[in-house]
């Protein structure tokens, strides 16, 4: 299901602009970091969430939002 806020928009970064590249490459090293832990083990499961989480808040500028 894609994401849309309360007006009804949704992000499109299908184009190949810089803005569109460097977005997709950010939230894909994202993904790619909260897939690298042992499913096996709720410790390392717990350290990849809280990695994935740092890596977005620090990119997408959201610590001065949110009051962190």
């Amino acid at each position: 299901m894609k994401y849309k806020n309360k007006d009804g928009i949704s992000l499109n970064h299908t184009g190949n602009d810089t803005h569109s590249k460097l977005v997709r490459e950010v939230v894909s090293e994202a993904v790619n970091i909260c897939s690298q832990y042992n499913w096996h083990d709720e410790v390392s499961m717990r350290w990849a969430l809280e990695r994935t989480k740092d890596f977005l808040i620090e990119n997408f500028d959201l610590e001065k939002k949110n009051g962190r």
